[in-house]
């Protein structure tokens, strides 16, 4: 098997596994207990915490951990908004979890403004500055698209929008961009970003919030106070200790200058495969993921039969495969036939140079074949 949808969900470090392991054998007790082993339960997800802060350049205090980005995504926009006298803009390239709420915000009678795109799925700068105004409470723009793996500016668009509102909060989601770009958030000059665990080798039901400590946003969940009484419930203490070891496996295996080798290597044998059209800004790209379109065949048929040869792609965000279209493809400007022939190959810092060539072969011939069929 070849797994080479890594941006919808990764495979568990094995030690990360084992220190998971840990947590419901032996480090089993709820941390809010004061006798000793609730104490050591809780001094673990500190540990953790303290790891996520460092990875973004962060105080340990401005980390709240959620039980996914979704969560954290869904946490930073509805507490950002005091009341409906203001205003949000949100890039129209955000994953669905940023998309639909705002949408629904909007729906629900704020005044939300959503900035367009350009042709290489980033978010027009100009466009975005230009809806901000003295009422807007926060701007929100994917650090890294989910679509295409272009990076936006962070620091260029937190620089414009402080100078035309101080006041203006900046969200990002960080999901694809987290271990793989430049997240120092003191440079970068954000004051909510958003995570996921099980994009880097972490388990699937755990994420984090970092909220800058001069940011003042209503607690998510109320109840026992955990999380300094912003997100109550009892910790999953297996998630954020695996979340924390998962940076320092993903740390250890991430090598830059590979993952543009190896990325480089996709592209060409790309290239060597006729009809195929890549998708979005190939330069500046974390090089972990690489959409391609193939007019002419549905994208759903060709993730069939690659996953019948055992090289399993994927069709954008896994969140929305159950809807037809893709909306962030189309606010790019592509043609109905360049969207519904979309897919999305990502790597991760394991994947072989081997295992690209193999997959390259495999789509070359499936594509022939699919095409030979729809033509005669």
């Amino acid at each position: 098997m070849i797994f080479l949808d890594n941006a919808s969900t990764t495979r568990v470090f094995d030690e990360v596994v084992k220190r998971i392991n840990s947590t419901y054998t032996e480090d089993y007790f709820n941390p809010s207990a004061t006798y000793d082993k609730g104490m050591a339960a809780s001094a673990l997800i500190e540990c953790s915490r303290q790891t996520v802060a460092t990875a973004l350049n962060a105080k340990k205090s401005e980390i709240f951990f959620t039980s996914c980005a979704t969560e954290s995504n869904n946490w930073a926009l509805n507490c950002a908004f005091k009341n409906k006298k203001g205003n949000a803009v949100v890039s129209a390239g955000e994953h669905a979890c940023v998309y639909e709420t705002a949408k629904h915000l909007k729906d629900s009678g704020y005044d939300v403004r959503f900035a367009p795109l350009n042709n290489d799925g980033s978010v027009n700068i100009d466009a975005l500055v230009d809806l901000v105004d003295g009422k807007t409470n926060y701007v929100s723009v994917i650090h890294v698209s989910n679509e295409t793996g272009v990076i936006n500016d962070l620091g260029r668009i937190s620089t414009l929008v402080k100078a035309k509102n101080p006041r203006t909060l900046i969200h990002s989601d960080g999901v694809q961009a987290f271990l793989k770009t430049d997240c120092d958030l003191r440079r970068l000059g954000v004051d909510l970003y958003s995570i996921s665990g099980h994009k880097i080798g972490a388990p699937k039901g755990v994420g984090a919030l970092f909220v800058k400590s001069s940011v003042h946003i209503a607690p998510y969940l109320f109840g026992g106070g955990q999380e300094s009484g912003m997100r109550s419930g009892t910790e999953n203490v297996g998630g954020i200790v695996g979340l924390g070891a998962a940076i320092g496996e993903f740390s250890k295996v991430y090598d830059a200058a590979k993952v543009k080798k190896l990325y480089l290597r996709l592209l060409n044998e790309l290239n060597k495969i006729e009809g195929v059209k890549i998708i979005g800004d190939t330069e500046r790209n974390t090089g972990l993921i690489c959409c391609l379109s193939v007019p002419g065949v549905r994208a759903e048929t060709l993730q069939s039969v690659m996953a019948d040869d055992g090289v399993y792609i994927g069709r954008g965000s896994a969140c929305s495969s159950h809807h037809s279209g893709n909306r962030v493809l189309e606010n790019m400007g592509l043609k109905k036939d360049e969207v519904s022939g979309a897919v999305r190959i990502s790597l991760s810092p394991l994947t072989s140079e081997e295992e690209v060539d193999t997959a390259c072969k495999a789509l070359c011939k499936n594509i022939k074949d699919l095409r030979g069929y729809q033509v005669g």
